[in-house]
């Protein structure tokens, strides 16, 4: 049921939790600092199928609605097994409940910025803005200088009512509510000849996948979509009709791998594949005709990226260099676990992110 190492610093620093709330499972990681750096103090999940029939959150009706004391509980579970003491937080808003727009205003200061947000976003947010808490950055343009470009995040009071009671529920302490994407974002580090290039994103989750685009690692747009991770077992165990668990198997065996015994696999998930490069095509699209550049690259992330064979055809699809996130290179991580979290840095990107804002 649980996954994660005891204690690996003994000595006291500052420390911080990021967790990660997704559909199949609740995601912990703990960083501290050492000197000017991030160190891995510990971490852990649970799976939603170990402690409960039904997922740790849904979305229903432009709205998320969480598993609050199973999800507290798996927290509590994750912390006594692995020793974390740590009560600051930081939890993820996941994107498909988090409403992403961007538009343009006239030249202005930058205490007049608010008040024109709050006119100019009701067009594009589902709900009215007493239903919402709103966050905004300027993506282009200069206050009382140049016209500017916004983007804007717009994030359901009743989703952040509910992560404040997990919170309590779990004894944590909360500082804070940040939508996937940026603490994704945050995890790719300062690597100079990456930064400068403009990135695709690509978190493929259980539930839902999300493109982002990122140039010089400041998020330019970002678009969800509902075809992922459990489209692609739920595709197998029906084609083949067999139960989710063993298709689940299958998927993470095989991939999109031709192996001998097996080569029914990648056939079976092709067509979703492609349905999933056909709206990250439209969201690069897109980009180009409204910024008039070209995505140069593609990072993966999210527990279904390591399936045998993915980021080869990404990059067979979409004619771009592909990348697996690693969001523990530039942390202190100890020896002789390397392999470990190579392995598991896709699913935990999220939690690493959120740790590290606490940290900054």
């Amino acid at each position: 049921m649980f996954k994660g190492i005891r204690t690996l610093f003994r000595f006291r620093s500052k420390k911080f939790l990021g967790v990660d709330v997704g559909t199949s499972a609740v995601r912990v990681v703990e960083l501290g600092r050492e000197k000017q750096n991030y160190k891995l103090e510990n971490y852990g999940e649970i799976k939603s199928s170990s402690v409960q029939k039904k997922p740790f959150r849904v979305f229903e009706k432009n709205n998320i609605s969480l598993s609050n004391q199973q999800v507290a509980k798996a927290i509590q579970v994750i912390c006594k097994e692995a020793g974390i003491e740590t009560r600051e937080v930081n939890f993820s808003v996941p994107d498909f409940c988090s409403f992403f727009t961007s538009f343009e205003l006239p030249t202005m200061a930058k205490d007049e910025i608010s008040q024109a947000v709050q006119y100019e976003v009701r067009p594009y947010v589902p709900l009215s803005l007493e239903e919402v808490i709103l966050d905004w950055t300027i993506i282009k343009g200069e206050p009382s200088k140049t016209p500017l470009k916004v983007l804007v995040v717009a994030i359901p009071r009743d989703a952040v009512s509910q992560y404040q009671e997990i919170a309590q529920l779990a004894g944590l302490e909360l500082k804070m509510l940040e939508s996937e994407v940026f603490a994704l974002a945050r995890t790719l580090g300062k690597d100079k000849s990456q930064e400068n290039k403009i990135a695709g994103l690509i978190d493929i989750g259980a539930r839902s996948t999300t493109c982002s685009i990122l140039e010089q690692r400041v998020l330019k747009t970002s678009y969800s979509f509902n075809v992922a991770g459990n489209e692609l077992t739920e595709v197998i165990a029906n084609s083949l009709n067999i139960d989710y668990n063993k298709a689940e198997e299958f998927k993470r065996d095989y991939g999109l791998v031709t192996k001998e015994g097996r080569k029914d696999i990648r056939k079976i998930l092709v067509p979703l594949v492609d349905s999933i490069l056909e709206e990250i095509k439209k969201a690069l699209r897109n980009f180009y005709m409204d910024e008039g550049k070209e995505v140069q690259e593609i990072i993966l992330s999210g527990e279904q990226v390591s399936m045998p064979g993915l980021k080869e055809y990404f990059s067979l699809s979409l004619k771009k260099p592909v990348f697996i996130v690693d969001p523990f290179l530039n942390i202190n991580c100890p020896a002789g676990i390397s392999d470990i979290l190579k392995e598991m840095g896709p699913s935990f990107a999220i939690a690493v992110g959120l740790a590290m804002k606490g940290l900054e």
